[in-house]
């Protein structure tokens, strides 16, 4: 169940998200209802980017019971679904990736 927080400049317009997220489930096969997507756009009078560009920051929280392989193509096809919608340069996004450790998430009242 990834938890994925994209980090976008506030513009006039916004992304698809259901079409990001529906795009995301077909290519790495995760249930749509497994996934969380939330977009977090700020106005770059309240932002420091030392490049001066317009890039995304993906935050991706998984558990580490996945495979790495697994973690690195989510995160790689995350990164190219969500350039797409948001309409920014091919290879140009962060992803950062949080490792959920076993047993250190409460879903559901349960510990996973």
């Amino acid at each position: 169940m990834p938890c994925i927080v994209i980090r976008a400049r506030k513009t006039n317009t916004q992304a698809d998200i259901s079409g990001l997220t529906r795009e995301l489930s077909e290519k790495t096969r995760i249930s749509i209802e497994r996934i969380n997507i939330i977009v977090d756009y700020f106005d770059i009078s309240e932002a420091f980017i030392g490049s001066n560009k317009d890039h995304l920051i993906i935050t991706l929280w998984i558990s580490e019971t996945n495979d790495q392989s697994f973690i690195r193509f989510l995160a790689q096809s995350i990164a190219a679904s969500a350039e797409k919608y948001f309409g920014k340069e091919a290879n140009s996004t962060a992803v950062i990736c949080n490792l959920i450790k076993e047993g250190y998430m409460l879903l559901n009242n349960q510990f996973r």
